[in-house]
């Protein structure tokens, strides 16, 4: 099962990243009244999404996943684009004259960086999120094969739901220590990119890919109402965030999950709108946008420093156009046609 209106979301959601990364001083995004909708969100969007998708992707395989296929399929569809983002990254500090160390370089080929605290940052700094994610697509096929396939719906939901709850127990109290979230600390790095601390997320994407595949035939309908009043009470609970509750490490992943949920079931405008052609093909590329965005907005600072400087309001804007054509054409060139090939072998 593919549901085509979600994957305009992963656009929004990239979008939303690339905003807080490097236009939070750029007009709109100033104003008070939108400001606080470009948070540090949509990692946990993105990691709700891929659980969720797993499961749907997946259901047409029956009760098993052969592991083998499984994660070749994954390494195809992420590798290729995350590797020409590491050169690029590494190609810009070279030019920039950053150090680059090999122990980092090393990290980031293994996909290993967010395991070791002295590592999540080096080279290209978003590609911490696909180190994250090589924990949820090993540990898939045994979730499927021996949990999903043979457990009820209700005893898979109390205990993702438990692994939730210790989980952002846990996460918000280590935040609550000054000492242990100083940026740059080893401590900081392991409660904000560790791996298991995003775990909860993925689960919470199954646990709604599964109530999907339970709902779908009986709930399809028009929901765009409810949708705008969820989108509503995100945005509130942005403009007024809960003390300590780590919106990074997924406090939200369950109303995440909820959204995901409505959108998938919708059938009103809102579905028309994002399963158009346009809107599928930006959601297509958001990964592109996402893993490109640091090396891009590198060399296109070198490149045009004065401008920078003198029109930082234009620059932001022509870096976001050619972040979107560039991820196009990575997309078109070099995600796809690596992605089919590794697929044959």
């Amino acid at each position: 099962m593919r549901i085509e209106q979600l994957t305009f979301t992963r656009f929004l959601a990239a979008l939303i990243i690339v905003v807080f990364h490097y236009g939070l001083d750029i007009p709109p995004f100033t104003h008070p009244s939108i400001s606080f909708l470009f948070s540090n969100i949509g990692i946990s969007y993105f990691f709700v999404l891929s659980g969720f998708v797993m499961v749907i992707a997946y259901s047409k395989s029956g009760k098993h996943i052969v592991p083998s296929i499984y994660y070749k399929n994954r390494f195809a569809r992420v590798y290729p684009v995350y590797f020409f983002a590491l050169l690029f990254s590494m190609l810009m500090m070279w030019i920039c004259y950053f150090p680059i160390t090999w122990d980092g370089v090393s990290m980031n080929l293994l996909m290993l960086q967010s395991w070791f605290p002295k590592y999540p940052m080096l080279i290209n700094r978003t590609g911490w999120t696909l180190s994250v994610e090589v924990l949820f697509y090993l540990s898939f096929p045994f979730l499927y094969n021996k949990i999903y396939a043979k457990f009820s719906v209700v005893s898979i939901a109390f205990g993702v739901l438990l692994f939730w709850l210790l989980s952002q127990m846990l996460s918000s109290y280590l935040i609550s220590i000054p000492t242990l979230i100083t940026e740059g600390s080893a401590s900081h790095h392991l409660i904000y990119y560790f791996p298991f601390m995003h775990f909860n997320q993925f689960l919470i994407g199954n646990l709604f890919g599964i109530i999907l595949l339970h709902t779908y035939q009986r709930f399809s309908r028009n929901r765009d109402i409810l949708i705008m009043v969820l989108l509503a009470s995100m945005a509130a609970l942005l403009r007024y965030s809960i003390p300590f509750a780590n919106y990074h490490n997924g406090f939200l992943a369950i109303f995440f999950a909820f959204i995901i949920l409505n959108i998938s079931l919708n059938t009103g405008y809102i579905t028309k709108i994002s399963s158009s052609r346009a809107g599928i093909f930006l959601g297509e590329i958001s990964f592109g946008m996402y893993i490109l965005q640091i090396p891009v907005h590198d060399a296109f600072y070198k490149s045009t420093k004065p401008f920078y400087y003198n029109h930082p309001y234009y620059f932001f804007y022509l870096y976001l156009i050619v972040l979107i054509l560039f991820s196009a054409f990575s997309y078109q060139f070099i995600e796809t046609p690596l992605r089919k090939w590794i697929k044959k072998m």
